[in-house]
């Protein structure tokens, strides 16, 4: 077998291949080898060739002298996932770091102006009021 080529990425099997069509295609010739269509030692070495290719032009060599047609290198389009937000979770992920944000606001008034927050409490407890009712399956607010 010849060494592998670098062909122009604009021919036909020009496109870089990946491991599934690598392993595509020892497989194919894993079949070859079973119906006595290769020795082992041709064998050893197209398999070699087979997880050497960077193109599916470097594979089409290894089937030239092999009946089936072969083909390596389709392409494949890809989706991505569609986006699974949750904006119930956001909600409350939300009102948990409105409420840490607050306390620490408590905290930061005490030890700056040395004043109980008394400002704060009536929002926090509205918070803490609304957060344990919601608890309870109360969506009325």
């Amino acid at each position: 077998m010849s060494e592998i080529s670098n062909p122009d990425p604009s021919t036909p099997g020009g496109l870089r291949i990946g491991t599934l069509e690598r392993e595509q295609a020892a497989t194919a010739l894993a079949a070859h080898f079973a119906a006595g269509r290769l020795d082992t030692d041709e064998f050893d070495s197209r398999v070699r060739q087979a997880y050497l290719a960077k193109t599916a032009a470097d594979l089409a060599p290894l089937f030239a002298d092999l009946p089936g047609e072969q083909r390596f290198g389709t392409e494949v389009e890809y989706e991505p996932e569609p986006s699974r937000r949750d904006p119930g979770r956001e909600a409350a992920a939300l009102r948990t770091l409105l409420f840490v944000i607050a306390v620490l606001a408590a905290v930061l008034w005490v030890f700056v102006v040395r004043v109980p927050p008394l400002v704060f409490l009536p929002i926090i407890w509205l918070v803490l009021a609304r957060h344990h009712l919601g608890r309870r399956s109360c969506r009325a607010w």
